[in-house]
């Protein structure tokens, strides 16, 4: 297992760059100003060391001569130190002026060994402000949004409701990134604006809301469009709208004076029919934006369920229900008419060349006809039109027009 993990380490080493056997040091190095820092070398070699050597550029910052260490420039004393088993410096509290390429040297009695890094100072992020708009932001304007602070700024993040804010056709960002302008601005542009600055030691940032007054939109009532003599009606408006708006009622063009959202008559009288508006008006955007709604008053007992007007689900229930029925007459008279006066056919009708012999006459019971008080008179007989559906004629044939039964 440990040698499986000095294999894995040793192959990072070679990925890094690093050799074993030669002196590596960080390629860069970050700190802030009044803090700390270490220059700790990757790799070095396994030897004894006479002399090692820190150098800031030319400078000489830290020496050790057979492990007797000195600091030859005063603006170092107190502030540096050097472990001569792991050839590590230490500098503490950093500078701007201390930003700059550092050098470590280490000589032994057969080789001399040289490597470098880059130390790079900044200060600290501090007091980061969002600066918005000064007045009020209203649907359709633009708004500008800008971020700083103190200290030293490398990057700018700009979030909106947790969310990375990216430029878009009404969102463009300044150069620096510090800056942000919305134009033009809609209602979905409310929210919280966060602005992150930041270096690679420290980062601060700020928060802003913004908030996008807009409407009044889709401004509509609701309550019913009937209501019975003496029964009571309450119509409620409502509207899109930031800030919320004020309202106002008017009945048949006449103001009503009520200025809430909504409206209740009682005991309401046929007078009470006719139109009701409701206006909405924004105090920020300066607009208003008005509905209306009809209300009919109604006999006591007229309205749906107290045989007045139906609905359409019972008006079209009547309807099917007298199809149904009209279909269902028509069919017994069809039947009846074509079925029920029709003779019975004899089994000993013959039939004469090939063809079927015609109906009989009907035969009827001796009966006494009333014409003029002659019995045995020829009967009056009504002539019945025939009945025609869809062009197929039934002939129903004359009937007597009176008849009495013996």
């Amino acid at each position: 297992m440990a040698a499986r993990a000095l294999t894995c380490t040793l192959t990072l080493l070679v990925w890094a760059g690093v050799s074993l056997g030669q002196l590596v040091l960080p390629n860069r190095q970050n700190g802030a100003v009044g803090g700390n820092v270490e220059f700790k070398p990757i790799s070095f070699p396994s030897d004894t060391y006479q002399v090692i050597t820190w150098r800031f550029g030319e400078t000489i910052v830290i020496k050790s001569i057979s492990g007797s260490v000195s600091i030859p420039r005063p603006e170092y004393r107190g502030r540096v130190s050097l472990d001569i088993n792991t050839l590590a410096l230490e500098l503490r509290n950093l500078t701007m002026g201390d930003t700059g390429v550092y050098i470590l040297t280490a000589d032994t009695a057969a080789s001399s060994y040289s490597a470098e890094t880059t130390l790079k100072v900044f200060v600290n992020v501090s007091g980061a402000t969002i600066t918005g708009p000064a007045g009020l932001v209203i649907e359709g304007n633009s708004a500008n949004l800008s971020c700083d602070a103190s200290g030293t700024i490398v990057t700018t993040e700009w979030m909106k409701d947790n969310q990375k804010l990216s430029p878009s056709n009404n969102i463009i960002f300044s150069a620096d990134n510090r800056s942000v302008s919305i134009s033009a601005v809609s209602r979905m542009d409310s929210g919280e604006y966060r602005c992150t600055l930041s270096n690679p030691v420290s980062s601060d940032s700020d928060v802003f809301t913004m908030t996008v007054n807009y409407g009044p939109d889709n401004v509509r009532i609701e309550g019913p469009s009937e209501v019975e003599e003496r029964g009571s009606v309450m119509l409620l408006c409502s509207a899109e709208s930031v800030p919320d708006p004020s309202y106002a009622w008017t009945f048949n063009g006449t103001n009503t004076g009520v200025t809430t959202d909504s409206l209740t008559v009682d005991q309401v009288t046929f007078s009470n029919s006719g139109t009701y508006t409701c206006t909405a008006w924004n105090n920020v955007t300066r607009r208003e934006t008005s509905a209306s709604h009809s209300l009919v008053v109604r006999e006591t007992g007229n309205l749906s369920g107290g045989g007045g007007l139906l609905s359409a689900g019972a008006i079209a229930g009547i309807v099917i229900g007298v199809l149904l029925g009209v279909a269902l007459v028509a069919g017994l008279i069809v039947y009846f008419t074509k079925f029920a006066g029709r003779p019975k056919s004899s089994s000993r009708e013959g039939t004469q060349n090939g063809e079927t012999q015609g109906q009989q006459e009907p035969q009827y019971e001796d009966t006494d006809f009333q014409a003029s008080g002659t019995r045995n008179q020829e009967p009056n007989y009504v002539n019945i039109r025939s009945m025609t559906n869809n062009h197929n004629v039934v002939n129903m044939g004359k009937l007597p027009a009176k008849v009495r039964t013996r």
